[in-house]
């Protein structure tokens, strides 16, 4: 949480000094300032987490990179503001290590995904916007394993904070291209998305 509030003061403040020093009417381009939009994209996603605090096992190790992709919707109820509803798919994370004091060779993976509500702070520049995002999340990590692995520590469902910046290029009045970095609080993954957004 601490992380979070910082990344949501760092907007609100870059916000304040973007807002002051343009014209008090942004350009939010020939369309409704009032619009809902729809989009996905894809990336990679990475597991910050060590191959023994994840598993438990000995020896252990972790594939912590994997393919990432979303789907979302929104409201853009300002120029300034968005209120957005995601599905996140971080990946698949193998992993390998020992188990039963290494006589059992333990092979497995974990999956990662999250839904997340979140409130969206833009900074419209032109057809360009900077946005930041802050929100809760249901997430998961769900295991599948050929031996014994040590989840007595971990909860595989759980809520948490999530947060991400990015930029969002509208070139035509109806579609917009977008790349991103979001995070997870508990579960520990970064995602790198890029995509596309359709508004109506």
């Amino acid at each position: 949480m601490k992380h979070s509030r910082m990344v949501w003061a760092a907007l609100l403040t870059g916000a304040s000094s973007v807002a002051f020093a343009q014209s008090p009417a942004p350009i939010w381009g020939p369309y409704p300032q009032n619009a809902w939009y729809i989009g996905g994209g894809a990336g990679m996603g990475h597991l910050s987490r060590s191959a023994s605090d994840l598993t438990g096992l000995n020896n252990a190790t972790l594939d912590d990179n994997d393919t990432s992709w979303t789907v979302r919707g929104g409201w853009r109820f300002s120029p300034y503001a968005a209120v957005e509803l995601g599905y996140y798919d971080f990946g698949r994370y193998d992993f390998h290590g020992d188990a039963v004091g290494n006589a059992v060779r333990v092979d497995g993976s974990a999956k990662a995904r999250s839904a997340i509500l979140s409130l969206v702070g833009i900074i419209p520049i032109n057809n360009v916007d900077l946005y930041g995002r802050i929100g809760w999340a249901h997430s998961e990590l769900k295991f599948n394993a050929n031996g014994p692995i040590n989840t007595s520590n971990r909860n595989e469902r759980q809520d948490e904070a999530a947060y991400g910046v990015g930029a969002r290029w509208w070139f035509a009045s109806n579609w917009g291209v977008f790349a991103e970095w979001a995070k997870n609080d508990r579960i520990r993954v970064d995602s790198y998305v890029a995509g596309v957004d359709f508004r109506f």
